[in-house]
């Protein structure tokens, strides 16, 4: 390709910087079209996980807790989203700063901000198949109006003592 009067030094540049803005343009617009719609739901970070886990999460405010349940709200605008689910089994947390125990869900305080890591399941009730939300760990963002550092949001696992976890990094 040449250009009448100009330098082939000249030609390479004006090249590299329509590529290189071409290139920040799809890049930008990528970002952008991956954001997820609704903030309340997330993908698990790079952690242990059992084996099947896809990595989905759901942040928001616990409104309502059974032994094995939680009901969780995450409003945003006039739009409120809202998660149930069940724990697949008793769930790890802590009592401590350094030691954790097995408690129901039930322990945890409404108007808490959690994280829940959970799996879609579908399961047979009266002979209909239903979908079910299991609970296979949880994380606290908020405890008693307080924000809990990234650095120490640690993961509670709701998980039968025989599984099996391997470590994954989700996209």
């Amino acid at each position: 390709m040449t250009c009448p009067g100009c330098s082939p030094r000249l030609l390479t540049s004006r090249y590299v910087r329509r590529t290189v803005g071409l290139l920040l343009r799809v890049a930008s617009l990528g970002l952008w079209l991956g954001l997820p719609a609704s903030a309340q739901y997330g993908t698990a970070p790079p952690a242990p996980y059992p084996i099947g886990y896809s990595g989905t999460t759901f942040t928001g405010e616990v409104v309502g807790t059974s032994e094995d349940t939680i009901t969780v709200t995450h409003t945003h605008k006039s739009k409120t989203d809202k998660f149930e689910g069940h724990a697949a089994a008793t769930c790890h947390m802590p009592v401590t700063k350094d030691t954790t125990e097995p408690l129901p869900l039930s322990q945890v305080q409404v108007g808490t901000v959690v994280t829940v890591f959970y799996e879609e399941k579908t399961i047979k009730v009266n002979g209909q198949k239903e979908h079910s939300n299991e609970i296979i760990a949880i994380s606290f963002v908020q405890v008693k109006g307080k924000n809990v550092k990234a650095d120490h949001q640690a993961i509670f696992y709701c998980l039968p003592a025989t599984e099996n976890l391997f470590f994954k990094a989700f996209q």
